[in-house]
């Protein structure tokens, strides 16, 4: 009796990294940052990148990691230490989103993902990517050019077979996109804590670029189908105060209204400047008419009465998305834990 009363009163909870203490009712959660991470697996939070970001530098050459969240996997080497932290701590956790780590991983050297891996680093690749979309992977990976020490971002999308090509408007790039890695920072963090009348002036050079840079030639008023994803973690300004757009993944096969950048951008975030630049772009508002047709989300799972979730298809969300592929022996058990 007197043990089921104590544990009414106190209750205490150990999940991966996270001492989970509660009083009362009352929760308080504890970070173990000394835990050694090749001991199994962590649950972790944005800060505790900095352990993953130190524990890199004790990593041998043949020591792989990979980091899930609920839909993307990161599969990271020691050469990650040649990037600035805070773009290694943003590409994975972006600020605007509470992306969660649900676990960190040391690869087994016999499992699928570390055979596969293990062998790119030696042609400079360090950092990998992939993201489950509704019928295809997105892969993108980051690599140093063995003679001129440049560093890249390179995407691209996982092959299928008998991939089923959709017709909707909006689709993922079928290509490879190479860009130089250039040191600055997203048009959303530089914004975050401006005023009002900053930020003003900030998304208005942006969508002065944008309008010229990216103008449809056909149609001036409109703008390339290329910049579908164009919201301002996607726009970079670098030390010279250039902008430059930094995600080709996805795009619409149609050109789009200037209104639409606007909306993307500017709708959910700030809903008083959306409102002050449709007007000083003389334009109408029509975010109904673009969350109904143009939504990423809302990708169709059937097309002509047929499952564009094909058989290949399911075999890559079992080998990247599941235990599957980080090892053949044994299923590595965890909890979501929500920090």
């Amino acid at each position: 009796m007197f043990s089921k009363l104590f544990k009414l009163i106190y209750n205490y909870k150990k999940c991966g990294a996270v001492t989970v203490i509660t009083v009362l009712g009352i929760k308080f959660k504890f970070f173990n940052m000394k835990q050694e991470l090749c001991q199994g697996t962590s649950n972790l939070n944005k800060n505790t990148l900095q352990v993953l970001y130190n524990y890199l530098q004790n990593a041998s050459e043949d020591d792989l990691f990979c980091l899930r969240t609920y839909s993307i996997l990161f599969i990271v080497h020691k050469n990650c230490l040649k990037l600035d932290y805070k773009f290694f701590q943003d590409y994975i956790i972006p600020q605007e989103t509470q992306r969660i780590i649900l676990e960190i991983i040391k690869l087994d050297p016999n499992s699928i993902l570390y055979k596969e891996h293990i062998g790119r680093v030696q042609n400079g690749e360090f950092l990998w990517k992939y993201i489950e979309r509704y019928y295809y992977i997105s892969h993108s990976f980051i690599s140093e050019d063995p003679k001129t020490k440049e560093i890249f971002i390179n995407s691209s999308y996982v092959k299928e077979k008998n991939m089923v090509k959709s017709k909707y408007k909006i689709q993922h790039v079928p290509r490879i996109s190479k860009r130089k890695y250039m040191k600055g920072i997203t048009v959303g963090d530089y914004i975050q804590n401006k005023s009002q009348i900053e930020r003003f002036i900030t998304v208005d050079k942006l969508l002065n670029y944008i309008f010229s840079t990216y103008r449809d030639k056909e149609n001036p008023q409109k703008v390339s189908g290329d910049l579908l994803d164009c919201h301002l973690s996607n726009f970079l300004i670098t030390e010279d105060g250039q902008f430059h757009f930094i995600d080709f993944d996805l795009k619409c096969t149609e050109s789009l209204d200037r209104a639409y950048c606007i909306y993307f951008m500017l709708y959910k975030y700030d809903i008083d400047l959306y409102e002050k630049m449709l007007k000083r772009y003389g334009l109408k508002d029509r975010h109904k008419y673009y969350e109904n047709n143009f939504s990423i989300y809302k990708q169709p799972l059937v097309q002509d009465g047929k499952d564009i979730i094909t058989y290949e298809h399911k075999k890559l969300q079992r080998k990247y998305f599941s235990d599957e592929g980080i090892s053949p022996q044994y299923r590595i058990k965890y909890r979501r834990v929500k920090l």
